[in-house]
């Protein structure tokens, strides 16, 4: 029986691969369902690869960046994403190492006659009979925490595609913030050109003549911390794209969208992001490993037992000390370590993560509750320019604006 057990773990073992292409699989289609980008995710990581990557990079960079575009982008290039892509490989890799046997353990030793008598001693080999026993234990903990570590990448790649979409859209607002600045300060060039003319006629205070100077020199310098916005936007959005060097000349190719009209469930989307959620599902992960090891250990409670073959030879060479062959058991005694420490600090972890993930299901609700309360104060924002827009289009200007009106119809 013992036999079988060990020959089958070691035909498992051999036919293991610690290829991370079947975990990578597995994400590209998790991000493929939930954004709809299905060449994001790249199943290998040679210089070939690399190349290929940087080429789709550059053919998207020549075209004007589109939102679309900057998402893939980021899923490419981003060195930060790419580093939490190789927790796949580690992750396969404990995989396979769990479905491993422990290697054979070769021993021997030589003892020399003290009456002349020549040498002796002998050879051991030994295998650990428990390990064998425990790798499929050993197994469904990987294949958990795997699993955690596809979900967590998952989970990390569409915050960067949030995140890249949030500075999209903050540098499409800096970009607009920029030409409407500019336009005020070409307004109030005019108005201050007009002030000083109808000044040396005469027909303005000094002191009015000073406030629309004022106002000019106001809107330079909104101009130009608006410029500096838009250079920080545009940073912002390169530090997401793992942009640098030649690749920072691309061009935004859309305007800035307005906030959209419906109004969504608050139930419905804190039943979504509890069921949908990738860190929460990262969580629930966790916990489980958590729960598997704690198990294995306390199947553990015997260290080791290691099962072996040992030949032996005295020294001598009479019928009394030919060379001796037969089995060998050891069995490691717990007496002061009997893992009472290891499983009271798996459960103490059991306990961390089971709280860790009922704190992050409260954090989502909440985190969703402030953003719908947010996009309501956009939509109720936008309203409000809106209607001014209108009363200004119906003569619903400043009094100095008509002042202005006045006087230069006067002077007129």
């Amino acid at each position: 029986m013992t036999r079988h057990v060990l020959m089958m773990a070691a035909l498992v073992s051999a036919c293991a691969s610690t290829s991370p292409a079947g975990p990578r699989g597995e994400l590209a289609d998790e991000l493929s369902a939930r954004t709809g980008l299905d060449d994001v995710v790249v199943d290998r990581n040679d210089a070939e690869a690399l190349q290929d990557v940087q080429r789709r990079v550059e053919e998207l960079l020549s075209k004007p960046l589109t939102v679309e575009a900057a998402t893939r982008i980021a899923a490419l290039n981003n060195r930060g994403l790419a580093a939490t892509f190789e927790g796949l490989g580690v992750a396969q890799a404990d995989l396979v190492q769990a479905g491993l046997l422990q290697n054979p353990t070769l021993g021997g030793d030589v003892v020399i006659s003290t009456r002349g008598n020549g040498l002796g001693g002998g050879l051991g080999l030994s295998q650990s009979l428990l390990s064998a026993f425990l790798i499929p234990a050993k197994k469904r903990l990987a294949s958990t925490q795997l699993q955690r570590a596809i979900v967590r990448v998952a989970d990390e790649t569409l915050t960067l595609l949030r995140d890249v979409k949030v500075a999209y859209a903050g540098m499409q607002a800096a970009v607009a913030q920029y030409g409407l600045q500019r336009t005020l300060v070409q307004g109030a060039e005019v108005a201050d050109e007009l002030a000083a003319r109808i000044f040396e006629a005469g027909n303005l205070s000094e002191l009015d003549r000073q406030l629309f100077a004022s106002d000019l020199d106001h809107a330079r310098l909104a101009l130009a911390d608006a410029a500096l916005q838009q250079s920080m936007g545009r940073e912002a959005l390169n530090r997401e794209l793992g942009l640098w060097g030649p690749q920072l000349g691309w061009r935004l190719a859309t305007t800035l969208q307005d906030p959209p009209d419906e109004e969504s469930d608050l139930a419905r989307l804190e039943q979504l992001g509890i069921e949908q959620r990738l860190d929460l599902s990262a969580a629930r992960f966790e916990v489980e490993s958590m729960d598997y090891a704690l198990q294995l250990r306390r199947r553990g409670l015997i260290p080791a037992i290691e099962v072996g073959v040992e030949a032996r030879n005295e020294v001598g060479n009479d019928a009394g000390h030919e060379w001796v062959v037969g089995p060998s058991l050891s069995i490691e005694i717990p007496i002061f370590d009997p893992g009472h420490a290891d499983i009271a600090r798996l459960g103490a972890q059991l306990r961390m993560a089971q709280h860790s993930m009922q704190q992050l299901a409260v954090d989502a609700r909440s985190q969703i509750r402030e953003r719908r309360v947010a996009l309501l104060t956009a939509r109720a924002k936008s309203g409000v320019r809106t209607r001014d827009r209108v009363a200004a289009a119906h003569g619903g200007g400043g009094a100095r604006d008509g002042a202005l009106q006045r006087d230069v119809d006067r002077c007129l």
